[in-house]
């Protein structure tokens, strides 16, 4: 206001005298126009105060949401700092998994390779298997019936038939190697039969077939469970062989037809062992 109404009183006496030299015309400022012209001035400053104090508040308000904005941006800048440490401590922890992910599925897919190899294997063996299952159904069908015919020349013979058998002071020839024969397959079953200590027949003598033979019914019963003897594995193969042994080197004498003209007991004998080695075959 100091410099201000100087200036404007100097303008208008300026202003006058221009007015004056045009229209020829004189112009006054009289109290009236004056207290007008305070009176503007102070509406022209107070709405520039309005104006200033509107801009302070904005300026205040806006310095005061910029410092809020600071303290959260430092807050976020903060919490930023420790989820990145998060972050990284996971993706150390991810690319370490991942790692371990690879080796175990370097090592499933190992396994799975060896697993298909052993598949193969167990397919091929399955196939083995079944045929040689295949083979057993079709030679247990074929053995069935040799041990029927077995036990069909057992069926014939009673204990007076083995009576008259053991009754010979010396048995017509052949008769005792049927024995024999019988005494290898059943030695170590019937404990009438003296073994060595490898399970042998120990006495292949008339004297050890007769001791065999002591109790008819026995020796009868235990002839026509020998099967189940041979499906348990419960026969010394060596035992088997020597049975064989007899029969193969009797020749054709080793058969019903010969044995029955000495011997009925003998001759069902015969039948049995011809059997019972191609079952156990």
């Amino acid at each position: 206001a100091v410099d201000f109404f100087p200036f404007s009183f100097a303008f208008v006496n300026k202003q006058s005298d221009l007015y004056l030299n045009e229209q020829r015309r004189f112009s006054y400022t009289t109290p009236k126009s004056f207290l007008e012209f305070i009176k503007l001035y102070k509406g022209m400053l107070g709405l520039n105060v309005e104006s200033l104090q509107d801009k302070q508040t904005r300026l205040t308000n806006g310095l005061e949401k910029l410092r809020e904005t600071q303290e959260q941006v430092a807050g976020l800048e903060e919490e930023l700092k420790e989820k990145a440490v998060v972050v990284k401590e996971k993706a150390e922890a991810a690319d370490a998994f991942a790692e371990q992910v690879g080796k175990e599925k370097a090592i499933v897919a190992e396994k799975a390779e060896n697993a298909t190899v052993e598949e193969q294997k167990c397919n091929d063996i399955a196939r083995t298997v079944s045929a040689q299952k295949a083979s057993c159904e079709q030679d247990l069908a074929a053995a069935i019936p040799l041990v029927q015919q077995a036990e069909a020349a057992l069926d014939v013979l009673d204990k007076k038939d083995f009576q008259e058998l053991k009754s010979f002071a010396k048995p017509p020839g052949g008769v005792d190697q049927v024995c024999f024969s019988a005494m290898h397959l059943q030695a170590g079953i019937d404990p009438n039969i003296e073994i060595d200590k490898k399970g042998k027949a120990k006495d292949l003598s008339w004297k050890g077939a007769t001791k065999m033979m002591a109790a008819p019914e026995k020796f009868l019963e235990n002839l026509k469970s020998y099967k189940n003897e041979i499906d348990d594995g419960r026969i010394p193969p060596q035992n088997m062989e020597a049975a064989r042994a007899i029969k193969e080197g009797m020749g054709e004498d080793f058969s019903e037809a010969v044995m029955k003209k000495k011997s009925g007991a003998a001759a069902g004998l015969c039948v049995w062992v011809i059997n019972i080695i191609m079952y156990y075959d």
